[in-house]
């Protein structure tokens, strides 16, 4: 199950915005064992190289990682797919055709038996960012039973 990006890597390797947080159990941090590593006060992935914005495992880096900016909120009667606003390449293409054609894409994706199955089986992976709702563009609800 490969997800076509929708931030190219060139873009999305020399920006700073991800892969810190201010919390080592930070909710935008992925799940699956992913440790931070904590300088100067804040708290880093412990694959993000600083030096240059790179990222150690970025050609095999967590599902959420390839997915962001968009993300996955779960609340207890639904899984709905945002836009995360913070993100400086969505903030430049909304709103674009590049950006809606992505949108629909992953609407197909989701609709993936595989995709559905790789969901029922990671479903720690995610969150309720339903605090961060200002942050966040709405897009679709998942299928049910998708999560």
């Amino acid at each position: 199950m490969i997800l076509k990006p929708f931030v190219p890597s060139r873009v999305c390797l020399k920006c700073d915005g991800c892969c810190r947080y201010k919390e080592a159990d930070s909710i935008w941090s992925p799940a699956g064992g992913i440790k931070t590593v904590q300088t100067c006060g804040k708290h880093f992935c412990e694959f993000f190289n600083g030096k240059d914005n790179t990222c150690g495992i970025y050609a095999k880096r967590p599902f959420e990682c390839s997915l962001y900016p968009f993300i996955i909120s779960k609340t207890p009667d639904a899984a709905k797919v945002y836009a995360h606003l913070g993100c400086p390449y969505v903030q430049d293409h909304l709103p674009r055709a590049d950006f809606d054609a992505y949108v629909v894409y992953l609407k197909e994706f989701f609709r993936q038996a595989e995709t559905k199955e790789f969901l029922s089986r990671n479903k720690a992976m995610f969150q309720d960012y339903s605090l961060y709702a200002l942050e966040l563009l709405y897009l679709f609800d998942l299928e049910s039973g998708s999560l």
